[in-house]
C-alpha cells in the first residue's frame, strides 16, 4: 500500500520524532521546495541522457537534496565535510570550459539549459524558505547545509552555461526597458 492514511487530518512526522506536526508548519515549505528541485532535476536528467558529465553531476546533486531533506526533517544523516567545497571545485572546473559571458542571460537556447535555470530558481527558493524558519529551527541545521544551498544555485547557473555551450545554442542578453 503506498498510504497510510495518517495525514488525512493535515498532521506528518519528522525523522526520528514521537510527536505529529502540522503540515502548514515551515519546515514542509522547506522540504516540499528541496522535492520539487529534485523532481525538475529529474526532468533535467531526461533531457541530460546523452552528456554523461552533466548526467553524473544531476544524479549526484539528487541523492545530495536528499541528504539536505533528511537532516532538515532532523534524521541522523551526517553532512560530508566536503559538501561545500566539492561544489565549489565543481564549479571551478565547469567555469574553465564555458565560455566568458559579460552579461545576464535570458534563460532558454537548449532544453536542457532552460530546464537547469528552473532548477536554480527551485534552489533559490527553497534557501529563501530555510531563511524562513524559526530561529529554534535554524539552530538544529547544520549551517553547511544553507552555504549549500547557496552554491548549488551556482553550480546549477554554470551547468545551464554549459548546456548551451555544448548545445551551441544562442543566448541572449536581457534588454531592458528605457
Amino acid at each position: 500500500m503506498y498510504y497510510t492514511g495518517k495525514g488525512d487530518k493535515g498532521t506528518t512526522k519528522l525523522f526520528n520524532s514521537k510527536d505529529r506536526v502540522d503540515k502548514g508548519e515551515q519546515i514542509f515549505e522547506v522540504l516540499g521546495s528541496l522535492d520539487e528541485l529534485n523532481s525538475w532535476l529529474g526532468l533535467s536528467s531526461v533531457e541530460a541522457k546523452d552528456d554523461t558529465e552533466i548526467l553524473e553531476l544531476i544524479k549526484k546533486i539528487q541523492n545530495d537534496l536528499f541528504t539536505c531533506q533528511a537532516h532538515f526533517a532532523r534524521s541522523d544523516v551526517k553532512i560530508p565535510e566536503d559538501f561545500v567545497s566539492s561544489l565549489e571545485e565543481k564549479i571551478a572546473k565547469i567555469s574553465e570550459k564555458i565560455k566568458p559571458r559579460d552579461s545576464f542571460v535570458l534563460s532558454g537556447g537548449s532544453r536542457l539549459s532552460a530546464n537547469l535555470d528552473i532548477a536554480r530558481t527551485l534552489v533559490r527558493r527553497a534557501e529563501r524558505q530555510a531563511l524562513k524558519l524559526s530561529d529554534e529551527d535554524k539552530r538544529q541545521v547544520n549551517e553547511i547545509i544553507f552555504v549549500y544551498l547557496n552554491r548549488l544555485s551556482s553550480l546549477l547557473y554554470v551547468l545551464a552555461r554549459l548546456a548551451n555551450d555544448i548545445y551551441e545554442a544562442k543566448e541572449s542578453k536581457p534588454q531592458y526597458s528605457s
